[in-house]
């Protein structure tokens, strides 16, 4: 009798141990889940998942630093970058160093607010900035192209006799009396424009009307872009942009600047971050922010992909068939998605910081909620995303060597322990 309490109290506190210098360290249910980010491992993409978390209180306080995380299939930081400014969104570049467009501390002139930018910095893998662009006029997206060169999207004043012309918007909504549009430039390593695109000369007063809730001081609103080497309109090169307050993305010509193709109107609604896909299709957070509710009195976001030589959805994901589903996944601003190499599709709901991973018949197999949490403006902590953006392994020349994607010991010994240590 003795010995069975002795063994037991053994099995006790090797339990209690087990559970604090184990378990607990591995434990983290960063899922909307309440479990570890991976849901299936044999159907996730195998890769890093890089984020900038958003802090507009960050340029207020020269003591604050943003980061930028890139993290394992299990939520890790397994590299962090440091910058002293906001940034807004980041992307890797194949030497492994980060392009980041971030805000700036100052602005000497209104523009529209949402996605203001103002500099671009290209950091190492110790955070040295090694290339810099400013131009407060900058906001939301930025494109690294093969050639190098940046492209990037700037506030201008649209031309009177052409902005007194525009209709639609929200009353009320004016700024200052001027109405901004969009100039598309490309950027070279010495920082000169050596490519750009006047919005306003090649829309339309009569036919391209702002969203009835749109506002009127800003008539295009490109909030992204993507660069498309051989369009599936004409095979030319083309810009592919999202113009949110016109509710529609469109390919433009690089050659001669002109529209080649425009997504249907009432097909999109206030969308964000187009991109184009290997089999020519196109890629769209389509928001929903002020599409009239249907088929039930609820307003829902979903990411579709549209053939744009039939004008035609072909796969979409919209969190569901029933109402509760679609009203759970309904991002008003922000928002981006990735198609992956393995045929998934990776889903960044910007305003909740969620990220998700489905596969083509809708399954959620890799599911994260941001956990770094930045200073709060309100009451609420803040883990809000531009977007995202998956690298595999081998995508990028990591300057060093980095932990695995997937710590399969810490992956394998989660699986067994998560049935050990109930909730």
């Amino acid at each position: 009798m003795q010995r069975s309490s002795y063994l037991f109290s053994l099995l006790v506190i090797l339990y209690i141990l087990v559970y604090i210098f184990i378990y607990k360290q591995i434990d983290t249910p960063y899922s909307i889940f309440n479990t570890s980010p991976i849901l299936d491992n044999k159907k996730v993409f195998d890769g890093y998942t890089l984020i900038s978390p958003y802090n507009r209180l960050l340029n207020q306080n020269p003591q604050w630093q943003g980061k930028i995380y890139l993290l394992d299939l299990l939520g890790k930081p397994v590299h962090t970058w440091k910058t002293q400014h906001q940034a807004l969104y980041s992307v890797l570049k194949t030497n492994g160093n980060l392009l980041v467009v971030m805000e700036l501390p100052e602005y000497k002139e209104t523009a529209p607010p949402g996605g203001r930018t103002g500099i671009i910095q290209e950091l190492d893998w110790n955070s040295n900035v090694v290339w810099e662009y400013k131009n407060e006029m900058m906001h939301h997206d930025l494109v690294i192209l093969p050639n190098g060169n940046v492209a990037v999207t700037l506030w201008e004043k649209t031309p009177a006799d052409i902005a007194e012309r525009i209709s639609g918007g929200a009353e009320g909504t004016q700024l200052d009396g001027t109405v901004w549009s969009d100039l598309l430039v490309e950027i070279n390593k010495n920082k000169e424009i050596v490519w750009e695109w006047h919005s306003y000369q090649h829309l339309d007063p009569k036919t391209d009307i702002l969203g009835s809730l749109m506002p009127k001081f800003a008539w295009t609103y490109t909030n992204g872009i993507s660069y498309v080497p051989h369009s599936p309109i004409d095979g030319e090169e083309a810009y592919l942009i999202s113009m949110r307050s016109l509710n529609e993305v469109m390919f433009v010509r690089k050659r001669d600047g002109n529209i080649i193709w425009r997504s249907p109107k009432g097909m999109l609604n206030t969308q964000h971050d187009p991109t184009y896909l290997q089999n020519s299709n196109i890629l769209v957070f389509d928001n929903g922010l002020t599409r009239a509710p249907d088929p039930y009195p609820v307003y829902g976001s979903r990411v579709v992909e549209i053939d744009p030589k039939v004008n035609r959805i072909v796969w979409q994901f919209d969190g569901g068939s029933g109402a509760v589903d679609k009203a759970r996944f309904f991002a008003p601003i922000v928002g981006g998605s990735q198609r992956l190499p393995n045929g998934n599709t990776l889903i960044t709901d910007g305003v909740r910081g969620h990220l998700f991973e489905v596969t083509k018949e809708g399954k959620v197999v890799w599911d994260l909620v941001n956990p770094y949490t930045t200073q709060m403006t309100g009451p609420f902590p803040n883990n809000f995303l531009f977007k995202a953006r998956r690298y595999e392994e081998n995508e990028i020349q990591w300057p060093e060597k980095i932990a695995s994607s997937l710590n399969k010991t810490e992956y394998t010994l989660y699986n067994i322990l998560k049935n050990i240590y109930p909730r």
